[in-house]
């Protein structure tokens, strides 16, 4: 069984000049291709990994459908580290429960639920770092925009060496290393963290081949 990783850039390999993500963001839907989302990841991962991500961290993500969801949570699983989402409908303190729970390090969040982190942020002593996805007019301490984050990793990229001490550490994530922890709702107890691995979700996709 493979890795996520291993699993997307093989995809890269067959397809690297096919449409991977369609975004509207004016009048018209554009396309990225599978190369520019694996540019666009080794610049968010190798970012996550300069502000000091490190193997096994969890980061949290609340956000509305876009590219850079798909983009962060691929980011977050090539520095070896394991996606926590979550889901917009919840209120802060649902929210609060969950980035406490996972021992959240960092939250990727949008603008339209950014107000629920800001109310119960306070609350959260091992959340370090907000990511926004939306642009805002200042970023007070321990806040920074999406694209900050990946022009960090696209600056360490640049010097000598690092492309290949980075390919070398995504090649070592192994099936076996958990990817995802996603929490049941909670309707009759606290809700449980549902841990899954790469494997896991590899599995689900070949189950999937029988089908299709």
């Amino acid at each position: 069984m493979k890795s996520i990783i291993r699993f997307f850039e093989e995809n890269v390999e067959k397809y690297s000049s096919n449409i991977y993500l369609w975004e509207k963001l004016q009048d018209k839907y554009e396309g990225t291709t599978y190369q520019e989302v694996k540019k666009q990841v080794y610049e968010f991962a190798a970012g996550l990994m300069q502000l000091g991500i490190k193997k096994g961290d969890c980061i949290s993500m609340l956000s509305e459908g876009r590219n850079n969801w798909v983009i962060g949570e691929l980011g977050i699983l090539y520095a070896g580290a394991i996606n926590v989402p979550l889901s917009i409908k919840l209120n802060p303190e649902e929210i609060k429960f969950r980035i406490n729970h996972s021992d959240s390090k960092m939250i990727i969040v949008s603008s339209t639920q950014f107000e629920k982190v800001r109310e119960i942020r306070s609350e959260c002593p091992k959340l370090e770092k907000v990511v926004h996805l939306d642009p805002r007019e200042e970023y007070p301490e321990n806040e920074i925009h999406f694209n900050e984050v990946r022009k960090l990793g696209r600056e360490w990229f640049e010097v000598s060496g690092n492309i290949t001490a980075f390919e070398e550490f995504i090649s070592n994530i192994a099936a076996s290393d958990f990817a995802n922890i996603c929490y049941t709702s909670g309707t009759t107890a606290a809700p449980k963290g549902i841990i899954l691995t790469h494997g896991n979700y590899i599995t689900n996709v070949y189950q999937s081949y029988s089908l299709m």
